[in-house]
């Protein structure tokens, strides 16, 4: 009984050892394969963190590029500009110098002419002195020779007269020519004026568009910092995440290799899926050229490693065909079928034990060369193709990454010429509508009648009244205008007048006699043939013709108004000075004028 009671404790305990040992086999196998699955999910991701991590790069490079690209456009835009304003900047140094050299060349012109009337001035003054002298000689010599020196004075006299006639035409011609000059001028240098100033104020957008293009640098460089430091702080994240994950992975296959005894996990087959992946991951990249151009490589790498796995297989497999010992396992020709789940290029297997027997296991075919890596070289062939088809849409992508470019070059280009074409445009705009304001003040101007603006005096009736000290209480300089003779109750000078009638213009000498109270002229100055008399009550205004109503004046801006009760005279003085001190002068005697009366 006893011996019955020990052989059934042996039994339990047995059975208790068999079924621990169960146990052990069994939660060891479960803890295997969650091991297994936890490693394939790390391996994904640190796949996806790879790709994460290449994502980030060549969006860094992109961005790069980007900013590197707008830079340089509109830097080349700002040296354009810059090189206009320069441009613009000489032509206005040309205007400037043409300003001075047409003021330089008016002066020369007009000196010239009164170097002329000058010496005709003294020619003129050597024949009335040479005059005065027969004339002195005449007064003082006896009868008997009266007669010779009275043909010699009448001779003398009439050169005399005829050389101031003639100096008196010239001094009026030089009067003609330099407000002739004055005109000329005066329409060249508003012309010039205006082309500088348009100059300027395109110097001055320029300048204003070259400052807004350097914001616009300073500001894309600011924002691609920005941007930088954001995907980088994105790549250094990703990175310690993909660290950690792989010594998560270090840790499971430790843990793999205690669990197992020693084993590793078992290699999956990852030419084949490298490849694949490999493929996938060119097709789904953006137009990123360094990348693809990487993802190759890989894929060439592949290659070059399953093909020599597959030479060395052959070469292990020839050589265990053609062994001559007799130790060689007879399982060498035994057909198996490959586990579930492998592929067939994985299953040939070469193995040693301690009694030197040798078994070659192959899934497909038996042991030769061709039937141990034909389907290998197979595959090999489609990887071949798959990387060919690679290589040749790198480089239609290479070629669709290049005509982007080139299209969005010239679409930058083509919108700056429109903003240039727009810019244009509304300066032209701009200045047409300057003008067409311009013209309507004009016409808006000569809508009005026209006023009395340079009558700054109203008649005076005072008999102790002195004319000469009320003009230079004016302002005016007698002694240096030589075209007027002023005293205290007259003034004289020539004047061209228009005609009533004919509307001719002709030279005439005027009097302006307070003694009289009349505004009379004579065909010279000698005061013997009376043309015209204009008493002071009939002299209503005397104004600036400003509006330049007067018929083909000989000199629009010399011209100026006397308004009767009869009738309007149009006048023009021989110097600016010479007007200014007639009008001054006539608007003393203008009693007709009554509306300051009232």
């Amino acid at each position: 009984l006893e011996r019955e009671s020990n052989d059934e404790e042996i039994q339990r305990e047995e059975s208790s050892s068999t079924e621990s040992t169960h146990q052990e086999e069994l939660l060891a196998g479960q803890e295997q394969a969650y091991l297994e699955e936890e490693r394939n999910r790390i391996l994904s991701r640190v796949d996806d963190l790879k790709h994460r991590v290449g994502d980030l790069e060549q969006q860094l490079q992109e961005t790069k590029q980007e900013v590197e690209m707008e830079q340089a456009l509109l830097q080349a835009e700002s040296r354009a500009e810059q090189e206009q304003v320069e441009a613009e900047n000489e032509i206005i140094s040309q205007l400037q110098l043409r300003l001075s050299q047409l003021d330089k060349t008016t002066q020369n012109e007009k000196d010239k002419g009164r170097a002329n009337v000058s010496a005709e001035r003294k020619a003129l003054e050597k024949q009335r002195n040479e005059y005065n002298e027969l004339k002195r000689q005449f007064d003082k010599c006896p009868l008997s020779l009266r007669e010779q020196l009275q043909e010699q004075l009448s001779r003398k006299a009439e050169a005399l007269e005829s050389g101031t006639k003639q100096f008196e035409e010239l001094e009026f011609c030089q009067l003609e020519e330099e407000s002739s000059l004055e005109e000329k001028k005066d329409a060249q240098s508003s012309q010039l004026l205006q082309e500088r100033a348009e100059y300027h104020c395109s110097v001055a957008k320029r300048k204003e568009r070259m400052a807004a293009l350097e914001a616009q640098v300073k500001q894309l460089g600011f924002q691609a910092s920005l941007d930088t430091e954001r995907l980088a702080k994105d790549r250094s994240l990703t990175l310690q995440l993909l660290h950690k994950e792989q010594d998560r992975l270090n840790a499971l296959e430790k843990r793999y290799h205690i669990l197992t005894g020693g084993r590793n996990f078992p290699r999956s087959n990852s030419n084949m899926k490298e490849v694949s992946r490999y493929m996938r991951d060119i097709m789904s990249l953006p137009l990123d050229m360094d990348s693809r151009r990487q993802m190759v490589l890989q894929c060439k790498g592949a290659l070059t490693r399953n093909r020599g796995r597959c030479e060395s297989v052959t070469a292990d497999a020839l050589s265990a065909c053609t062994d001559p010992s007799p130790t060689v396992h007879h399982s060498i020709l035994h057909h198996q079928t490959p586990p579930s789940g492998s592929q067939a290029y994985d299953t040939l297997s070469l193995e040693s034990s301690d009694s030197m027997e040798t078994s070659v296991s192959t899934g497909n075919s038996a042991c030769t060369p061709e039937s141990a890596c034909g389907l290998e070289a197979q595959r090999i062939e489609e990887m071949e193709k798959m990387l060919k088809e690679a290589q040749q849409e790198k480089a239609r992508l290479i070629e669709n990454r290049e005509r982007e470019v080139q299209t969005r070059r010239q679409m930058l280009e083509e919108e700056r010429r429109r903003r240039e074409e727009a810019e244009r445009r509304l300066q032209d705009e701009t200045a047409h509508r300057q003008r067409l304001v311009e013209e309507e003040v004009k016409m808006r101007e000569k809508h009005f009648s026209q006023a009395r603006p340079m009558t700054r005096y109203l008649p005076n009736r005072k008999e102790e009244f002195d004319l000469r000290a009320h003009v230079e209480s004016s302002g005016h300089n007698i002694d240096t205008c030589p075209f007027v003779i002023l005293t205290e109750k007259m003034c004289k000078g020539h004047l061209v007048k228009m005609g009533g009638k004919i509307k001719s213009w002709k030279k005439r000498w005027f009097v302006f006699d307070r003694l009289k109270r009349n505004f009379c002229y004579y065909v010279d100055k000698h005061e013997t043939k009376l043309k015209g008399l204009i008493y002071f009550q009939a002299i209503e205004e005397v104004y600036y013709d400003h509006l330049r109503s007067a018929t083909k004046s000989p000199n629009p801006s010399l011209t100026f108004c006397v308004k009767t009760h009869d009738r309007l005279y149009y006048m023009v003085a021989p110097s600016p000075e010479a007007m200014r001190i007639w009008m001054d002068v006539i608007v003393t005697g203008a009693e007709g004028y009554t509306q300051f009366m009232s």
